[in-house]
C-alpha cells in the first residue's frame, strides 16, 4: 500500500524549489505533502541540529505516519529524522548519501578536498556556482529552471560538513528504500542493495527530482510499496 503522506527534505546546498515539482507531483496523486524549507539552518550555530528539527517539525506537523523522502545530501540526517519523528512509513534515499549502519557519517577525503576549493571566507560557494556554466545548462536547459533553483541556494558555511553526523542504532533494519538517478551514486546504490533495501535506477540525472519529477515520484512510490511488503 503507498503512503498517505511523504516528507520530502531538500540537500542542505539547495533550498526546497529542488524538490518543489516532486512535491506537486505527489499532490496530485492525492498524497499529503510536507517540503519544508530548511535553509535557515545555513546562519544557525548548530545547523546539523537545525536542519533536523526543522524536518522534524515539519513531520510531526502532519500528524501522519510519513515516507520519509531525502534527496543527495540529506540521505546523512535520514536516520535522525526518522527517528525524531518517531513513527514513519519508511525513508527513501534518492540520489542521495547513504550513512554506515552504526556509529556516524563522515564527509570523505575527497570531498572535503572539493569543499576546500568552493570555500570563500568560511562559507561555501552556491552549490549552482560549484560547476561550469555548461555542464549547469546540460542539467537545466530551461533558463527558467535554473533561475528557480538559484532563487533558494543558501551560503552553507564549511564547518557544516567538519562534523560528524550519528546514526540511532539499528535505524538501517527499518524500511528504507534506495533510488539512483546518475552514476556517481552507484556505490551508494550498491550498498544499499548489500543492506537488502529495496533499490532501483531511473536513467536520469541528479536533478531529476526538478525535471522529471512524475517518474522519479513513480519509482519511490513503487520503492516504498516494496519496502512495505518485506519490512
Amino acid at each position: 500500500m503507498a503512503p498517505e503522506s511523504i516528507l520530502l527534505v531538500h540537500s542542505p546546498l539547495v533550498g526546497p524549489s529542488s524538490l518543489a515539482r516532486l512535491a506537486d507531483a505527489a499532490a496530485r496523486t492525492e498524497h499529503r505533502v510536507s517540503l519544508p524549507d530548511l535553509t535557515s539552518m545555513a546562519v544557525s550555530d548548530s545547523p546539523h541540529d537545525a536542519f533536523c528539527q526543522l524536518a522534524v517539525d515539519a513531520g510531526r506537523e502532519m500528524n501522519s505516519t510519513p515516507l520519509v523522502v531525502g534527496h543527495s545530501g540529506a540521505g546523512a540526517f535520514l536516520p535522525a529524522i526518522g527517528s525524531g519523528i518517531g513513527n514513519v512509513a519508511g525513508l527513501v534515499f534518492v540520489d542521495a548519501v547513504v550513512p554506515p549502519a552504526a556509529g556516524a557519517h563522515r564527509t570523505s577525503t575527497a570531498m572535503c578536498e572539493m569543499l576546500d576549493a568552493v570555500t570563500e571566507e568560511g562559507l561555501l560557494r552556491r552549490w549552482i556556482d560549484w560547476w561550469p556554466e555548461e555542464t549547469i545548462v546540460e542539467l537545466l536547459p530551461d533558463e527558467a529552471d535554473r533561475a528557480r533553483l538559484d532563487a533558494d541556494m543558501p551560503r552553507v558555511p564549511r564547518s557544516f560538513y567538519d562534523h560528524d553526523v550519528e546514526v540511532p542504532p539499528g535505524w538501517s533494519q527499518n524500511r528504507c528504500a534506495y533510488l539512483m538517478l546518475s552514476d556517481a551514486y552507484e556505490p551508494e546504490l550498491h550498498d544499499a542493495a548489500e543492506r537488502g533495501w529495496p533499490t532501483a535506477r531511473l536513467d536520469t540525472d541528479h536533478l531529476a527530482p526538478l525535471t522529471k519529477p512524475e517518474a522519479v515520484l513513480r519509482d519511490v512510490l513503487q520503492l516504498a510499496r516494496q519496502g512495505a511488503s518485506t519490512g
